[in-house]
């Protein structure tokens, strides 16, 4: 078993990310349900009490916007807007970086420009995955422009 904390777009984010991605294409799709932005991995334990301090914890707007790849093989869909504190404060390490994984196996097809529409999370989710299988553990409310 293996933990992280994630953010989880809302489902008309979903919807438009889905919607740009080319399905032909020969890669292994990540399921839109997974889709999510990992803020810190844990590894095999986690530290529940750092992750409890994430509650109130201030978040940006954030957008979905292009995309890249890690190693020529993992296709991601970009984040737009700093997470950074955010990551750090559930114990992300430098080589963090703000992403939501799309695709596996990718080997550099074109991919269009996207741009999502603004959202801001409004909780953080402690996940356990065993085999693939995702599992919230625990959830946090974060402070958005609309909850001050």
């Amino acid at each position: 078993m293996k933990f992280f904390t994630a953010l989880y777009p809302p489902q008309h984010v979903i919807d438009e990310l889905d919607a740009v991605l080319d399905r032909s294409l020969d890669v292994e799709w990540t399921k839109p349900e997974k889709w999510h932005i990992t803020l810190c991995f844990h590894g095999e334990t986690a530290d529940e009490e750092r992750f409890k301090a994430l509650e109130g914890h201030e978040v940006p707007e954030i957008r979905l916007q292009n995309f890249g790849d890690f190693r020529g093989r993992v296709l991601w869909a970009g984040i737009h807007g700093d997470l950074n504190q955010l990551a750090r404060a559930a114990g992300a390490n430098d080589n963090w970086w703000a992403h939501l994984t799309v695709a596996y196996g990718y080997q550099g097809q074109p991919m269009p420009e996207f741009l999502g529409s603004p959202w801001q999370p409004t909780e953080a989710v402690l996940v356990s995955s065993v085999d693939g299988v995702h599992t919230p553990v625990a959830r946090v409310g974060l402070r958005t422009s609309a909850r001050h």
